[in-house]
């Protein structure tokens, strides 16, 4: 898939493993494989709803986002991007990582 980010600055650090490790510490690995897997999918589809990464939809002011689990409480926000059909995975080609974030 296609990775689109909320900055320029969340696009330098997720495009560069070092960045990754100085702002995610314990996590950067964790971080950098559920990003390679999101690069590595044709579309949200091939995203596994179980762990690891456990691609779930979210609710209530998030509801047209994903979460993709990094850790046990910590989560990778994504929402579609582009041109898609929210109700077809297969559709959503492009994604836009807004935030990592414990939501819970």
């Amino acid at each position: 898939m296609e990775l689109y980010y909320s900055s320029n600055k969340d696009k330098k650090i997720f495009q560069d493993e070092r960045l990754i490790k100085k702002y995610y510490g314990r996590d950067w690995e964790k971080i950098s494989n559920r990003l390679s897997e999101l690069r590595s999918a044709n579309n949200l589809e091939e995203i596994p709803p179980v762990p690891p990464p456990r691609r779930h939809k979210l609710k209530n002011d998030k509801k047209d986002c994903w979460g993709i689990d990094y850790s046990p409480n910590d989560r990778i926000i994504i929402e579609p991007y582009g041109e898609f059909d929210i109700e077809n995975l297969k559709t959503i080609k492009e994604i836009k990582i807004i935030k990592l974030e414990d939501y819970h």
